[in-house]
């Protein structure tokens, strides 16, 4: 199950939002400074969208893990995508994969309410790769990266 942090609960939960944003991004050549603060900040202005990922055990919620999500657009094909900019587990959160397809459900749901034409990621971990294939996502592009 998925839970949508709201603008205004983001304080009470980012130092430890932050911590495994931090631990969860890959660094990227040429990156400001400033990074985390912006991400903060479009969490605040409601620009991202941050969610907490529950399983239930034995009939009690469990927080297993979070992920923040942003809309983009593409000018050119004039197209809109949920891009799941982050996901991250909490330390010794182990998600179902059961959890990954509700999670997947909700973010659809989510998706297509803000004019989305796809849920979009990427990942670089197999795992997640094997995860997303298991529940009918199409896995069809590398990211390529040339840091000048």
């Amino acid at each position: 199950m998925l839970q949508q942090i709201m603008p205004e609960q983001i304080p009470a939960f980012w130092g430890s939002l932050e911590e495994m944003i931090r631990k969860a991004l890959p660094v990227v050549p040429g990156e400001s400074d400033g990074k985390f603060n912006n991400i903060l900040t479009k969490l605040l202005e409601g620009v991202m969208t941050c969610w907490v990922a529950y399983d239930d055990r034995d009939g009690e919620k469990v927080s297993n893990g979070i992920g923040i999500t942003i809309v983009v657009s593409d000018d050119v094909t004039e197209t809109k995508s949920l891009l799941l900019y982050c996901m991250a587990t909490l330390e010794g959160g182990s998600p179902s994969l059961q959890s990954y397809q509700e999670g997947m459900v909700a973010l659809r749901k989510y998706a297509k309410s803000k004019g989305c034409d796809r849920v979009t990621a990427y990942t670089n971990i197999d795992y997640l790769i094997n995860v997303a294939k298991s529940i009918g996502g199409v896995v069809s592009y590398t990211f390529i990266s040339f840091p000048v």
